[in-house]
């Protein structure tokens, strides 16, 4: 019930109409020109807000990917297998690795296929993220090869027995 008084719908007030303009005493060509530049500063609102969008989603992609470490796995390495029952268990000594593995072969899904490391060659396959590069280790006469190459350490040997390192000043 309005009372006497002409029917004003509150969509009028956001649309500036006819009626709106005779009751706020404007002209229809002002009226006209303000609703041109309320458009223009609308569609100028949200080409902003798209671009501030654009870049946020930007800075959180550059974000994300700078701490994702990829893994590589290639044929003849090994690998530790997460042993996923332990998860939930915060025991101090329990291991939550399984292994070591060999790889035999790596699909580019991310899927890896696993043997066990016996006589007995039992394959296995599993997604890369459960997985960690297991280093092998390195026997005496590797461990000199790789020393020797090094530019910052020499190897003199007493005796058979005892190595000694020096470096070089």
């Amino acid at each position: 019930m309005v009372y006497g008084r002409k029917v004003m719908m509150p969509v009028e007030f956001e649309h500036k109409t006819l009626r709106t303009v005779i009751s706020l005493d404007m002209t229809l060509s002002v009226a006209q020109e303000e609703r041109l530049l309320q458009l223009n500063a609308l569609d100028e609102i949200r080409k902003s807000a798209l671009q501030h969008i654009e870049y946020l989603q930007n800075h959180c992609l550059k974000w994300h990917d700078h701490y994702i470490k990829y893994k590589s796995f290639h044929l003849g390495d090994w690998a530790l297998l997460y042993d996923s029952r332990y998860k939930d268990n915060l025991g101090k000594l329990q291991t939550w690795w399984l292994g070591p593995y060999e790889i035999i072969e790596t699909f580019s899904i991310g899927v890896v296929r696993l043997s066990i490391i016996d006589p007995v060659k039992f394959k296995l396959l599993f997604n890369d993220h459960q997985l960690h590069l297991y280093h092998k280790p390195l026997s005496k006469d590797d461990f000199l090869r790789q020393f020797s190459t090094t530019k910052h350490a020499k190897i003199s040997t007493a005796t058979d027995d005892n190595i000694l390192v020096t470096t070089p000043s």
